[in-house]
């Protein structure tokens, strides 16, 4: 444990981590989308949509950008809990849903055209903080692929979150099938908050300390797992400044740190110890990095039709491993030049 590695970590973030009141906005932009969805005109309402926040504001580890006028991402899963693989194709639920996406954004008079993706809508926000929300519409999954996945291992609480999603690349994407791609966000999103509440009674932010922990949202845990995650993510973005479309995606780091965390209270100890073991979750066969809610949802799918991404990975591994054995002497460096100073 060094106090002053962990000291110079803290500073560090302090220039990384955005207000709570981003966070309560992404949460209002979530809560919005629902509302319209459920409104008496919706072309969906009768499917008993669910919108719930997935990615790094969910997680507590988003980062700001490295050009201030970049846009944060934001991503939401929308669960239609009413409907079937079986009562809808995917484009039919991919249009309906597009439908409210646009009616949505001009009711709220976004001026950027909605961009459809391979499996969701893209909304473009222009207010005093740049967002954009990528939305995916879902149905529940097959009991017998949830019993594939608990066969598999997968808890049953993570693996009754699984939902079958629209994908136009799929082969079935325009027919009746109960074929579709399956997916489990909303599992990953619990599995991970169990890896950072290891600890989380030690990064609770002091405001809160009255509140019970179950009340206390994910972002404003501060745990150590959710710190160090930030840490990697900027090296990331530094290092790949110039080449981010080849650059080690967000999940696969998300993915192997909570993997290798374990609880470590000094935030110098848990990102020493995550960067030295995350690298031993990467599995040598398919899935590569599986979502650990989904084995077969593998995270560095794109791995194999491009290998400038596993390649950067272990490149980016390699030099925030160095990077991170270097702290400590950079920071005698610092004690030492002080000294001379004074």
């Amino acid at each position: 444990m060094n106090p002053d590695l962990s000291r110079l970590l803290a500073t560090i973030l302090d220039h990384l981590d955005v207000p709570k009141s981003y966070y309560e906005k992404a949460a209002d932009r979530h809560r919005s989308l629902g509302e319209w969805l459920h409104r008496p005109a919706s072309l969906v309402r009768q499917f008993d949509p669910d919108v719930r926040p997935q990615g790094s504001f969910r997680y507590g580890t988003v980062i700001r950008p490295l050009n201030e006028k970049d846009d944060y991402d934001l991503d939401n899963v929308c669960l239609l809990r009413a409907l079937t693989k079986g009562d809808i194709t995917q484009a039919e639920l991919k249009r309906l849903y597009g439908e409210e996406i646009k009616g949505y954004a001009k009711a709220n008079g976004m001026l950027a055209p909605v961009e459809e993706h391979n499996r969701c809508w893209r909304l473009q926000y222009a207010d005093e903080v740049g967002f954009h929300l990528d939305t995916l519409p879902c149905v529940p999954e097959d009991a017998a692929v949830v019993r594939r996945l608990t066969d598999l291992g997968v808890p049953a609480d993570l693996a009754g979150r699984a939902v079958a999603i629209t994908d136009r690349k799929h082969p079935e994407y325009r027919v009746p099938s109960r074929l579709w791609t399956s997916s489990n966000p909303r599992g990953f999103a619990r599995w991970f908050e169990s890896r950072a509440a290891l600890g989380r009674s030690r990064g609770l932010v002091e405001n809160r300390a009255k509140a019970s922990i179950e009340d206390v949202p994910p972002y404003e845990w501060k745990t150590t797992l959710q710190r160090s995650i930030q840490v990697l993510k900027r090296h990331r973005d530094v290092m790949f400044r110039n080449h981010t479309d080849v650059a080690p995606i967000s999940m696969i780091i998300t993915n192997l740190a909570a993997h290798a965390y374990a609880g470590e209270a000094d935030l110098g100890t848990a990102l020493t110890n995550i960067v030295a073991r995350m690298g031993t979750f990467v599995r040598p066969g398919r899935a590569r990095v599986p979502n650990p809610a989904d084995p077969a949802e593998d995270y560095a799918d794109k791995w194999s039709r491009d290998a400038r991404l596993e390649t950067n990975f272990w490149k980016w591994h390699a030099a925030v491993s160095a990077d991170v054995a270097r702290l400590p002497e950079i920071l005698r460096g610092n004690a030492l030049e002080r000294e001379v100073r004074t």
